[in-house]
């Protein structure tokens, strides 16, 4: 089953794998017939080590990750695994072992993770679809970096089966692609079709309706992050602050009713963190207490760095810190509900895209800053480039990026 590549041959591809085999196993027909899937190496594929970007922790798969069977069975051809930051852990996909993933978009800035290759085998030409997972922003950072598209479902919307954890709570598995009707298309085969949920997004996007049900006004979106000069206008205050061509049009073209106060300001972006991290902390480290800290030397130095960090997180701590983050997104979502708020934006990232050798921990938080909060509230959000939608459901997340996408927002890499 297995065409081995060169490891590190590009720093995208750790394993080409041959499609008269893939194809075998898949329905050869169907929506996704033609296009080609990549798949982050720590999911599964039969008969294939699951490297998980580690020199140490590979392991043969026994079976199929459901995700990728579901995309298969739609007729996706899987041609390659590719490359991540080493066991998911980290933004820069800086890996010592298979190469540092390149940023086909911008050669001179790092791709992002831990989805890096995933979203570089999109920009590079590699794949159509990839799959990657996200656990505090590692689909949307990447597809920010390179200028795709990515999704961040709620974290159990899909089967996990076959997906190496990091952090059970928050971990989520979703699909990447050049367009956001090309993941509507990916999304539609993960949850398995009619009348699924993408299904519904279709059909709002076609029929011009309102998110919340009202299809007389245009949806109320609530705006974190960008700059709102009122002496040049939110259009071109907003296509700056995001570096993506055609939100603030596509805006106005929809009709969105914009909200600069969607009941949670930067501010409070950074409390939901404070609660976030010791719960992150304390899964991470009990995810590698069976080889960290006894093969701490055989671990990337940034990964071995941040799991030396998460130690001695109480389970007290823990539980404390799940508790606070779902009070903070019941709150939220009652807010969002009283004032009519349908989905908000946000740019995808907190700081121009790094160059490429840039130290990580001097980046890491500002890279995460609008990305890193949902994960915490288990909110779907869907990153077009440098642009994030944030919404209850990833119907709506999707819906929302189709209309916008359709009056010409364009999946660019951020700045």
């Amino acid at each position: 089953m297995e065409r081995p590549t060169t490891a590190g041959d590009d720093g995208i591809v750790i394993l080409a794998l041959r499609e008269d085999e893939r194809l075998a196993g898949s329905a050869r027909r169907g929506a996704l017939r033609g296009l080609r899937l990549a798949v982050k190496d720590n999911i599964d594929i039969a008969g294939v080590t699951t490297t998980q970007g580690s020199r140490f922790a590979g392991e043969v798969a026994s079976a199929t990750a459901p995700v990728v069977t579901a995309l298969e069975q739609r007729g996706a051809t899987t041609v390659a695994k590719v490359n991540l930051h080493e066991f998911a852990y980290g933004t820069t996909s800086a890996n010592p072992w298979f190469g540092a993933v390149p940023n086909p978009a911008r050669p001179d800035r790092i791709p992002g993770g831990s989805s890096g290759g995933s979203a570089a085998a999109l920009a590079a030409g590699i794949a159509d679809l990839a799959l990657g997972t996200d656990t505090a922003g590692s689909i949307r950072m990447p597809a920010a970096c390179v200028g795709v598209v990515g999704l961040r479902p709620r974290t159990g919307s899909l089967d996990r089966s076959g997906v190496r954890p990091l952090c059970p709570s928050f971990d989520a598995v979703g699909p990447l692609a050049r367009t956001v009707a090309d993941v509507v298309l990916a999304w539609d085969a993960l949850v398995d079709g009619a009348p699924g949920p993408a299904a519904v997004v279709r059909d709002r996007s076609r029929n011009g309706a309102h998110l919340g049900g009202d299809a007389s006004q245009g949806p109320r979106i609530g705006l974190i992050g960008f700059d709102l000069d009122p002496a040049t206008g939110m259009a071109h205050a907003l296509d700056r602050g995001t570096g993506s061509d055609g939100l603030g049009s596509a805006l106005g073209k929809i009709g969105a009713r914009t909200d600069p106060d969607p009941g949670i300001d930067c501010a409070g972006l950074d409390r939901v963190l404070e609660d976030f991290w010791p719960a992150f902390r304390f899964e991470a480290s009990r995810t590698h207490a069976r080889w960290f800290p006894a093969r701490a030397a055989e671990y990337d130095p940034s990964v071995a760095r941040k799991l030396a960090g998460a130690a001695g997180v109480e389970t007290a701590v823990h539980a404390a810190s799940l508790a606070a983050l779902v009070r903070r997104r019941s709150a939220l979502l009652a807010d969002w509900d009283a004032n009519g708020i349908d989905a908000v934006l946000t740019p995808t990232l907190g700081c121009p895209v790094p160059p490429v050798g840039s130290d990580e921990f001097a980046v890491q938080d500002a890279l995460g800053r609008f990305a890193a909060p949902w994960s915490a509230l288990d909110l779907p959000a869907l990153a077009i480039g440098g642009v994030q939608i944030v919404a209850r459901t990833e119907a709506d997340a999707l819906a929302l990026g189709l209309r916008l996408e359709a009056e010409g927002l364009v999946a660019r890499p951020a700045p």
